[in-house]
């Protein structure tokens, strides 16, 4: 079961930002995922989004498009502020 406030974490010294803050072709390591909403918690981990995975933000427009582990994925802003990316 999933708490109301569901927190994934990958402890990092190293500088985080949401994927939203992102600037297009810069790559990390998903560090977090934060969310209130277990549905869209829920959604991002059936979809293979997890803490340590490699990430590259593609595009920010008109959706954030962003590859991990060799699929891309676009998502709506809404979606992008809950995945924190470290650098």
């Amino acid at each position: 079961m999933i708490a109301e406030n569901s927190h994934i974490s990958l402890n990092t010294t190293l500088k985080t930002t949401t994927l939203s803050s992102m600037e297009p072709r810069k790559a990390g390591k998903i560090s977090s995922l934060e969310t209130k909403n277990a549905g869209i918690l829920q959604k991002l981990i059936a979809m293979g989004i997890l803490p340590g995975m490699p990430v590259t933000l593609l595009r920010r427009s008109p959706s954030y498009l962003f590859e991990v582990d060799q699929t891309r994925y676009a998502v709506d802003r809404e979606i992008a502020n809950h995945i924190y990316v470290s650098y």
